[in-house]
């Protein structure tokens, strides 16, 4: 049993560290933001933090790693379902991101990293053009415009809603999506 309270607590400690991070990216990048003031926030000493992290973009890619790799997973089934039930499959991915919409939020906005927003639109590209390609109607350089397209503008409904307070549900979110996303498709024919 021992192990399993320690266990809890750090992953307790992680937790605070990174919504203590989340919250001062609010205000500034994290190229502004110290340890200290990550420790301040979290009520934690340095060296805590320096168990867990090299600094405060470690803990940043930590954090982006994380939210990726859970998206990833959700992703295989709604490229499996893109003859099937997209939108169940997409809108779990939405409700996952509204469950995470501070960090999320935090992340795609101009204080977040960048990178962060192509390395969601890179995480399934690959798998995407792939099934289309499949379908043997679209070139590879077509299906890499579409995949684009519709990556760029999913994100940018999902900041648009994000910044709106995730008010509208995650399922007509996911409609949104899907029907922007179809828009894409019919330009091509």
């Amino acid at each position: 049993m021992p192990g399993k309270k320690q266990d809890a607590r750090v992953r307790y400690t992680k937790m605070v560290i990174k919504s203590s991070l989340m919250e001062l990216m609010q205000a500034k990048p994290v190229a502004k933001i110290t340890v200290t003031e990550i420790c301040e926030r979290a009520g934690i000493n340095r060296a805590t933090f320096y168990a867990h992290y090299n600094d405060p973009t470690d803990l940043l890619q930590s954090i982006e790693r994380e939210l990726i790799d859970d998206i990833s997973d959700m992703t295989r089934p709604s490229i499996a379902a893109l003859g099937g039930d997209l939108k169940e499959s997409l809108t779990e991915i939405v409700e996952y991101i509204r469950k995470n919409a501070d960090v999320c939020r935090v992340l795609l906005s101009s204080s977040g990293d960048t990178g962060f927003q192509n390395k969601v639109v890179d995480m399934v590209e690959k798998q995407f053009i792939g099934h289309w390609r499949s379908l043997g109607t679209t070139s590879v350089e077509d299906a890499e415009y579409i995949y684009t397209f519709i990556a760029i503008g999913s994100v940018g409904v999902i900041r648009k809603w994000l910044d709106a307070g995730t008010v509208k549900p995650s399922a007509e979110i996911a409609d949104i999506i899907i029907k922007l996303s179809g828009a894409g498709f019919m330009c091509l024919g």
